[in-house]
């Protein structure tokens, strides 16, 4: 059951007496659980939100991706990633977007009680903010976080071995995806928080939807699960009935393929950009008109993080990495595309591959 408008509207109109009574002009809120509450938008789990909403109930909601029927009297969208890479600063771009809207200099509210609201408060309202540090060392993992990851893609492989099995003629997407939700608890030996975006045939991605797979299609199983706050993130595309067409194998050749030269492309100090115009000038030599998305990101305490291997992003590789590679190519014919992805370490003595389950269709 979602949230209705007027429901919200009521809310907001009880929220907005509140701040009357406090004597404040309006509150910045953005917990995503307020949010939630006052527009009915529940924003992705790795995407931020936030609201403005002043003594007379009117609000400004910033988020990506908000469906028209959100209870807001106006929706400001920002772009939470470039190319299909999700970038480290939602909050930051939520907060640029909402700014013009805040009145400067005015009694304000925010939802600073709980998460890092609380203990932020206890260093003072002119501590310094390091996030940005933070982010920049988390790009370096050390052996204990590698570990981490390598314990998660531990369960992505038990997916895939599910997969293998599952994805037949007249399966249900749905179905497949709890059947695999029960493989990937075993597998963690605990329930996960996160588990993974796609899980759909006849499409480049989404969620599992209550549909009948038929043969020739092909699934796409992006699996993403955290284990313990660490992310992996690979994918495999299954044949539908274990039969791929020709013009199935001929993209999945030409894919396999070139995971060797993007290793081989790659070494510290190497433009993460370089890399990505490899595998676009490959894959339109190919004939499939180059990558739609991104090459790939680094990977850890969030499912995309530095380097971003990407155009619009300027990451250069360093030792300590652990990022992903994930080439795709889309079309009718393959009813509807392949995406391959493999997990790395950029070590001291190279590049280390920390995924092993094989790339196949069948």
């Amino acid at each position: 059951m979602r949230l209705t408008q007027a429901g919200c509207r009521q809310r907001q109109q009880r929220f907005a007496a509140v701040l009357a009574a406090k004597d404040l002009v309006g509150a910045v809120l953005s917990r995503r659980d307020h949010v939630l509450y006052l527009t009915g938008f529940l924003c992705g789990r790795h995407h931020a939100a936030a609201l403005y909403i002043d003594a007379a109930g009117h609000v400004t909601l910033v988020g990506a991706g908000v469906p028209a029927a959100v209870a807001a009297d106006e929706v400001i969208a920002y772009e939470p990633g470039f190319c299909a890479t999700m970038h480290n600063r939602q909050y930051e771009a939520v907060a640029e977007a909402l700014a013009p809207v805040v009145p400067h200099g005015a009694r304000l509210g925010t939802d600073w009680g709980g998460g890092s609201g609380c203990l932020c408060a206890v260093a003072g309202l002119a501590a310094t903010d390091l996030t940005g540090e933070l982010v920049r060392l988390r790009q370096r993992k050390l052996p204990d976080e590698v570990d981490a990851i390598r314990d998660a893609i531990r369960v992505t492989e038990a997916l895939y071995a599910a997969a293998r099995q599952a994805v037949q003629p007249g399966a249900d997407e749905i179905e497949v995806l709890a059947h695999l939700r029960a493989v990937g608890t075993k597998a963690a030996g605990e329930d996960l928080e996160h588990f993974g975006n796609d899980f759909q045939a006849n499409s480049p991605g989404g969620p599992a939807r209550s549909r009948a797979m038929q043969a020739g299609e092909l699934y796409i199983l992006d699996a993403g699960p955290s284990l313990h706050g660490y992310f992996a993130d690979n994918c495999r595309t299954f044949a539908v009935g274990r039969q791929p067409t020709e013009a199935q194998l001929r993209a999945w050749e030409c894919l396999d393929a070139l995971f060797p030269r993007l290793e081989a492309a790659i070494a510290p100090g190497v433009r993460a950009a370089e890399v990505f115009r490899v595998a676009h000038e490959y894959l339109q030599q190919c004939g499939y008109g180059g990558l739609v998305h991104h090459l790939g990101h680094g990977i850890g305490l969030a499912p995309h993080e530095a380097p971003q291997l990407n155009p619009r992003y300027q990451a250069t590789f360093a030792v300590g990495d652990v990022f992903t590679l994930e080439p795709g190519v889309y079309a009718p014919e393959l009813r509807a595309g392949i995406r391959l992805e493999e997990n790395y370490l950029l070590s001291d003595s190279g590049l280390v591959r920390l995924t092993s389950f094989p790339r196949t269709l069948a």
